[in-house]
């Protein structure tokens, strides 16, 4: 599914919420209308790449490969995980000389490690330029037979191309969940929302 609505709509929040990172209610007023319909999903079935790869810098895409894949139980080789998403660089290189593009598609490689259910990415073109998106898209595209997903994105190139549900945001509730026919139906909605 693709969430999508203005900013302060509460697509975030209800990321935050189905991850379970919110424990009541009562942390936030969009959160009681969330939880009338919606649980968070099971530990250990999702991956998470959030809007922004905070990454500590003085690490390596390796380092992180391997706090991951231990966390999770799996063993995977650091240069496949590289190449699953186009990163052509040394596994070994610090963060702290990748590019925002590079950092957004490490976490993206991240959340994917041990195959989970669910694929939740809080924006992940946000802040990219023409190239970064058209990589990200076509990373998303090549991986959608392996997990679910639930994508916030302000892109309706990405909403789109996905094909899939979108659920539209307005105020903390979900006011609408459907397939747009085309692309001047999705930005009519967008623009009534705002």
């Amino acid at each position: 599914m693709v969430l999508m609505g203005h900013n302060g709509s509460g697509k975030t929040t209800f990321i935050n919420y189905i991850l379970g990172f919110y424990t009541s209610p009562s942390q936030h007023p969009f959160l009681e209308e969330f939880a009338k319909e919606f649980s968070p999903l099971p530990q250990g079935e999702f991956g998470y790449s959030p809007e922004i790869a905070l990454l500590d810098t003085q690490l390596t895409g390796l380092d992180y490969i391997q706090l991951v894949s231990s966390l999770r139980g799996v063993r995977v080789d650091a240069r496949n995980v590289f190449q699953s998403v186009s990163l052509n660089i040394s596994p070994t290189q610090p963060i702290s000389k990748y590019s925002k593009g590079m950092r957004q598609r490490l976490s993206l490689a991240l959340a994917m490690i041990g195959s989970p259910k669910y694929l939740v990415l809080d924006e992940p073109t946000s802040g990219l330029d023409r190239l970064g998106e058209k990589i990200i898209f076509e990373l998303l595209q090549k991986n959608r037979e392996k997990h679910h997903y639930i994508i916030s994105t302000h892109s309706i190139d990405l909403a789109l191309l996905l094909q899939d549900e979108i659920w539209l945001f307005e105020h903390g509730k979900i006011t609408k969940k459907f397939f747009p026919k085309d692309r001047s139906e999705l930005e009519k909605l967008l623009q009534k929302s705002l």
